[in-house]
């Protein structure tokens, strides 16, 4: 799959399902810092998907200090050619300042497809050995 280098952020593409309905999400930051991806609830609203009775609350730390998501299990994640049955996403907002950004991709997603980051060739993708 194809990064894009925008306001010096790397950014790729995401598909995620939701109740049989699917979201394709532009501008997702690859975060190698992140341990769990977080998309903005705003977007998700799109098919369905808001906090409700029994989603787990989330609170997180960074440098821009507390924020507060909601995990929720989702059918399925798809980036380029790998795909996730039932992850739990973190869905929450973010600051008014970040507008052009729609959600993060974090450890929890890299590492479950042992990805691969070319930053020559910008891409990303499965490594194509199982690590074991």
């Amino acid at each position: 799959m194809q990064i894009e280098y925008l306001d010096n952020l790397l950014q790729t593409s995401m598909t995620i399902r939701y109740e049989g309905r699917s979201l394709t999400i532009d501008h997702l930051v690859i975060d190698t810092g992140a341990a769990h991806s977080l998309i903005s609830s705003d977007i998700a609203a799109q098919i369905g998907i808001h906090f409700e009775n029994g989603d787990k609350l989330v609170r997180s730390f960074g440098i821009g200090g507390d924020e507060y998501s909601f995990r929720k299990q989702i059918e399925r994640v798809q980036l380029g050619n790998f795909t996730m049955d039932n992850p739990c996403f973190d869905f929450g907002v973010f600051h008014e300042d970040i507008d052009h950004i729609n959600g993060l991709i974090g450890l929890d997603i890299l590492k479950q497809g042992n990805m691969i980051i070319d930053l020559h060739r910008m891409e990303m993708y499965p490594s194509k050995y199982n690590r074991t």
